[in-house]
Formats: C-alpha cells, structure tokens, sequence
C-alpha cells in the first residue's frame, strides 16, 4: 500500500515538472531567459507568481469590458468576450514575466520583441472582432448576398418570375468545375479524411450562408438542393477518382492528370458558352439566348476574369516566350514587340485601352463588348508577364538535357513540350502563382472603367437602401476577406503542387 502512494507520488511528481518544464519553455519563447534571481528554488514561485496575476488581471479586464458592452448581449458578444480575455491574458502574462523574472535584464531584445508581438495581437485582435462581432451591422451584406456574388442583374432573374430565372447557367458551371477540382484533387497526396471534412465544412458554410433568414429575398429551397446536389457530385468525384489511383499504375494516373488539366480549361470556356451561347447556337433552337457579359457582375466577374489572365494567359505566355527565343524573325520580333509593349503600360491604362480603343481594332473580326475586350486584355497582360517568367525557366534549362532528347531522336517541337517546357514551369511555379495572384487582386480595377464587379457593388451597397446608408465599411471587409481567403487558398495549393514536384530537391524533375 506505501508503495502504490509513493509511486502515485512520484508520479505525480513527475508530471509535475513535465508541466513546469513546458511553462518555463513558453515563457522563454515569449520573453526569453530569466535573470538569476528567478532560476532554482525561486522558478516556481516567480512563474506561479505570473501566471496568478496574469489570469487576475486578464479577469478583471474581461468583466470592465462586460460592463461596456450594455445589456442586451448575444452570443456574438461573448465570443468577443472570450478572445478579449485571452489576448488580455497573453499581455499580462507577457509584461509580468518580464517583471516577476528580470528577462529585460537578461535578454532585453527577447523581452521587447515579446511585448511588442503581445500587444499588437491584443490590439489587432480586439479591435478586429470588436468590429466584426460587436459594431458591424452585417445585414447590408445579408440584404445583398445574391448580387455580390452574382450581380445585379442575376439577382433580379433569380426574385424575379421563375420562368426568368437564369441562375441555372451559374449552378452548370459551378457542378462541372467542382467535379473537376474533386477528382483533380483526388489524384493528389491530400488524405480521405482531410478532403472530406474540409469539403463538408465548406459545403455547410454555402448551405447556411444561403439559407439564413436575415433580408432574404428568395425562396431557400432552390439554391440549398442546388448546393446539397453539387456537394454529393464532388464527393463522388472525389471517390472515384480515389478508388481509381489506388489500383492504376503511375502512367495513367498521369494521363488522368492531363485529361483533367485539359478538362479544367474545357471549363472556362464552358462557362462562357453556357452564359451567353453564340448565335448560332441559338438560332438553330439548340439553346435559349443567355445573359450577355455587360449584364453579368459581382464575384463571378473577378472569377472570370483572373481565370482568363491564368489560363488563357499561360497559353499566350508559353507561345511568347518560345517566340522570343526564336531565332526567326517573323517570330521573335513581334513577340519582343508585344511583350515589351503590354508590360510597359500598367493594367488601369490597359483596361482604359480595352474599354474604348479596342472596340475600334477588334471591330471588323468580333463585337465583344466591354467585360469581352477586358477579358482579352486581362488574358494578354497576364500572357506577357507569364512570357518573361517562362523565359527565365527556358534559360535556366541545362545544354545537356537538349543534347540528350536530341540524342534521343526528340524533334524540336518535341523537346519543347517534353523537357524545356515542364522544367521551366517547374522552376518558376512559384513566380507563375504569384503572378495569378496578382491578376486575382487587379480584378478589382474594372470598377474605375464601370464594371460591377464584387468591389464595385460592395463599395456601392450603402447607397442602394436608406435604411444602410451608414454601413460603408461593413461590405469593403466582407470583399476584402473574400479576396484575402481566395489568394491564400491559391497560395496553399502552390506549396502542395511545389511539394509533390520535388521542388525541395534537386531530383525531382522527372515529377514534373
């Protein structure tokens, strides 16, 4: 019996100090090493001294701030409440362990930085969700939730006459390409489980987003089956593809790589068709006429547009750049030409160019009309940007691999698209997707030229409902954190591509 107490004791003991261990690590880490008095015997008293002082403190700060807020809260309230109190306590521990410790005696950067880092959280956080869950009036977004995302025009098609409803060709697009985007996924290294939750979590957030009751102008039931049917084809799609990799050899899950890349494309143009089909598609009974791209707006503008600049852009790009490394004339000096000419220029005066000078190049082949002309302008402003970035890529190749694909009986045609091309993209990718992310952000430019688009109609919101007409900012932080999640999104899918190309080594070419 006196052995299990003292081994239960031990034990204990043991745990213990694993625990004081671990505090005397974060407190290190935020504050760095103490000066001599707080080591040995008084390490425990002067961490404990903190820690006791910092929770009364970040206490007292959290009820002060409970007595500001009034008295009808909600539970938006006290989710501010609770992060209020944690960074408090984050700051209050920070500055009572340079105190109680002495760190700014012995290693005052540390102790600086510390504090610095600490109340910038505090302040950042607290003033961030103090607007955000406590003064925001969030209804101008809910009232507007259909036409940010879609335009004007879509949302009045969709509170409009069901016979008028065009939403259908939106809700094509979207299946195809998270039909897409699943498999695409599901030739990847990413887990079952993290897809699926992260694919639920995603779809939940659409459903709820869609069906919460605050200023909604349409009836819910449409859109969420719309939602719950597109989600069931991306987790099928998803499956399949998996089940399908887990017993197929490197080669045709490669192949499967090349058909979904070439159907990714496919896509794009697909959304531009079934948006507005042309003529003669029409005419011949085959479609109804749909909506043509002056009337479209919100979200899908921006979508469209950086796709152009991303897609359309690496083709102009990749025949630019192999144009300029030409040794033919008629080839390399109008690819020098065109390339020095776009890049010169910034985006706002092309997009000026493509609202009312194009019309007058392109009028004797098409009659695109504005969003058609920026379009083009935003897929060759992306092109020649693409064409300079593959350049570097093209030169940085080694004179050995050429020498030996042409050993190898490769035409030049053939060691253009087997080997300097798939090297080149391999040792740019990071610059290419940069560089979409730039095209993403200037999306936000065609506002100046009179485009709808989602900062556009965000910027307008406040002047469309008097009962609004005070809330300015609220929808400028919904487009920003939009335009934030997205770009981040595309920055985590570049790490995850770079990982599984071997970018990390010097031997994974060959992934490529």
């Amino acid at each position: 019996m006196i052995s299990d107490n003292s081994d239960a004791e031990s034990r204990g003991q043991m745990g213990m100090e694993k625990l004081i261990s671990k505090i005397n690590g974060l407190e290190e880490a935020i504050s760095g090493k103490p000066s001599s008095w707080a080591s040995g015997k008084n390490n425990k008293v002067t961490s404990g001294l903190a820690l006791v002082v910092s929770i009364v403190t970040s206490l007292w700060m959290a009820a002060d701030k409970y007595g500001s807020l009034g008295d009808e809260l909600q539970s938006k309230h006290y989710v501010f409440l609770l992060a209020f109190a944690a960074t408090s306590f984050l700051l209050a521990w920070t500055f009572f362990i340079t105190v109680f410790k002495g760190t700014i005696l012995k290693s005052r950067a540390s102790a600086i930085l510390g504090l610095i880092a600490a109340g910038t959280i505090f302040f950042l956080c607290n003033w961030l969700l103090g607007f955000v869950l406590v003064e925001a009036n969030w209804g101008i977004v809910w009232s507007a939730r259909v036409q940010l995302f879609t335009g004007h025009e879509m949302n009045f098609r969709m509170v409009n006459d069901a016979k008028e409803n065009e939403m259908w060709r939106l809700w094509a697009t979207l299946a195809l390409l998270t039909a897409v985007a699943s498999s695409a996924y599901g030739t990847s290294e990413i887990s079952t489980r993290n897809f699926v939750g992260g694919f639920f979590l995603l779809s939940v957030i659409a459903v709820l987003f869609t069906a919460y009751p605050a200023y909604r102008s349409y009836d819910p039931e449409g859109p969420i089956t719309n939602f719950v049917l597109v989600s069931a084809l991306g987790f099928t799609s998803f499956l399949l593809t998996r089940k399908y990799c887990s017993s197929a050899e490197e080669y045709q899950i490669n192949r499967l790589k090349r058909y979904l890349a070439l159907l990714g494309v496919f896509t794009f143009f697909f959304s531009l068709f079934v948006m507005d089909p042309p003529d003669s598609v029409v005419e011949r009974g085959w479609m109804e006429s749909g909506l043509e791209p002056a009337l479209w707006g919100g979200l899908f503008v921006n979508l469209i547009l950086a796709t152009a600049g991303g897609v359309l852009g690496l083709g102009i790009g990749v025949v630019l750049a192999f144009g300029r490394q030409s040794e033919l004339p008629i080839f390399k000096w109008p690819s020098t030409a065109l390339i020095e000419t776009v890049r010169a220029g910034p985006m706002i005066a092309w997009l000026y160019f493509a609202k009312y000078l194009l019309e007058d190049v392109i009028v004797p082949f098409s009659d695109a009309d504005a969003i058609m002309r920026t379009l083009l302008m935003f897929a060759f402003f992306g092109g020649v940007y693409t064409a300079e970035i593959l350049r570097g890529g093209i030169q940085s190749i080694s004179g050995g691999q050429i020498e030996a694909a042409t050993a190898l009986g490769l035409n030049p045609n053939q060691i253009k698209l087997t080997v300097i091309l798939p090297n080149s993209v391999r040792t740019t990718l990071p610059s290419l997707v940069s560089l979409l992310i730039g095209l993403w952000k200037d999306t936000t430019l065609i506002f100046i030229i009179g485009i709808f688009d989602f900062f556009k109609i965000a910027k307008d919101l406040n002047t469309s409902d008097l009962q609004f007409a005070l809330d300015i900012l609220e929808p400028l932080y919904m487009a920003a954190f939009v335009f934030w999640i997205i770009a981040f999104y595309l920055s985590r899918i570049s790490m995850g591509v770079e990982r599984k190309l071997g970018l990390g080594s010097q031997t994974g070419g060959e992934r490529t």
